[in-house]
């Protein structure tokens, strides 16, 4: 059973508790916060291996968050999350790749399996 510890940052509280119960009952440690601020705090506070990130959240966004946790934590992956692709998020998902983040194409609503997936690449990735 995997033991990594993920960090779930979305300012809407329902896709953290969705996100720990799936990743929770794969074997996963999971912490969800609101906002990039909360993020800061939790990384000053525990070791994550891997956190997802969305986007679009008020105060800092996904991409500043990410700049800041790279920062803290350069061994951290960090994973891009928003809704529905467009030329828009495009763009901010290369600024994620661009500030330490890496995209693995993540766009809500996932399809069935499709966070496992993304969780399990992007940690074989780590090693």
């Amino acid at each position: 059973m995997p033991a990594e510890n993920i960090l779930i940052v979305d300012d809407d509280p329902l896709i953290g508790i969705a996100f720990q119960r799936e990743l929770g009952a794969e074997g996963y440690q999971v912490d969800s916060v609101l906002s990039g601020e909360e993020a800061l705090k939790a990384v000053r506070l525990k070791k994550y291996d891997l956190g997802l990130i969305d986007k679009d959240m008020p105060g800092m966004d996904g991409i500043e968050t990410c700049r800041e946790i790279v920062k803290l934590c350069p061994g951290m992956i960090l994973v891009f999350m928003t809704g529905l692709f467009d030329q828009n998020n495009y763009a901010k998902e290369c600024q994620f790749v661009e500030a330490g983040g890496r995209s693995y194409n993540l766009y809500k609503p996932f399809r069935q399996g499709e966070l496992r997936a993304v969780i399990r690449k992007a940690l074989q990735e780590k090693f």
